[in-house]
């Protein structure tokens, strides 16, 4: 599986997962097994991220199209989030910038010496103001240190998920409301299988993948919302 069917999919998994988000009841065991599937989606962005990261040819491009299209989609996300043009987090785009600048920091972290730190904990702390909180970076960061060892992804991924769940239970606890209401959250290791079916390459060379997820994140929330609002 390359890097192209891997968007693809968490293309599909982003789709079940909002879908559900919006047209079924949150206390439904339907609602429960499709999230499950869709937590898929933001690992899969992550590993995809990591992968484009270490094979991309310009990172200061890469960079600046995932920040000026986290910008276009942040007005289609708060519409879906909350119906208006204002919401407190920013959208994924917006996590997956975070990110990148996270992997920037830990491969020149010998040029910036002590500096890593804090520069690191600053962008963690941004990044709690997005989509996925801080646990979309650590995604990227655990794909990326282990590189080349899918074992150690696979193993990594997996505790930063179980934390990734505590938390959720722990917010659900703190608002008076039972922890396993957020159980799908553990969907996010289904990733895993995902890992070890990559096979290393990119995929087909398109002007079409290349462009087709920057757009389609903004308009798919916009669609969505508005069909379920009846336009």
């Amino acid at each position: 599986m390359n890097i192209h069917k891997i968007k693809y999919l968490a293309v599909i998994s982003m789709i079940v997962d909002h879908v559900t988000s919006v047209f079924f009841s949150a206390d439904a065991i339907s609602y429960i097994l499709i999230k499950l599937v869709g937590r898929v989606a933001a690992p899969a962005m992550c590993f995809a991220l990591a992968q484009g990261f270490i094979h991309t040819s310009d990172r200061k491009k890469y960079l600046l199209r995932l920040i000026v299209f986290a910008v276009i989609s942040q007005i289609p996300y708060s519409y879906y989030m909350s119906g208006s043009i204002w919401f407190p987090t920013g959208n994924m785009l917006f996590t997956l910038a975070c990110s990148f600048l996270l992997l920037e920091v830990v491969k020149h972290y010998k040029n910036l010496g002590i500096l890593s730190i804090p520069i690191a904990i600053c962008i963690l702390y941004i990044a709690t103001f997005t989509d996925w909180f801080v646990f979309g970076p650590l995604f990227t960061l655990s794909f990326y240190l282990n590189k080349g060892n899918k074992d150690l992804q696979a193993l990594c991924h997996a505790c930063i998920s179980f934390l990734s769940l505590g938390y959720s239970a722990y917010v659900c606890i703190q608002h008076g409301l039972p922890w396993y209401s957020q159980v799908w959250q553990i969907g996010a290791i289904l990733i895993i299988p995902i890992i070890y079916l990559y096979n290393g390459q990119l995929g087909r060379k398109t002007s079409f993948n290349k462009w087709f997820f920057y757009l389609f994140y903004p308009l798919h929330l916009l669609m969505i919302r508005m069909i379920h609002w009846g336009f």
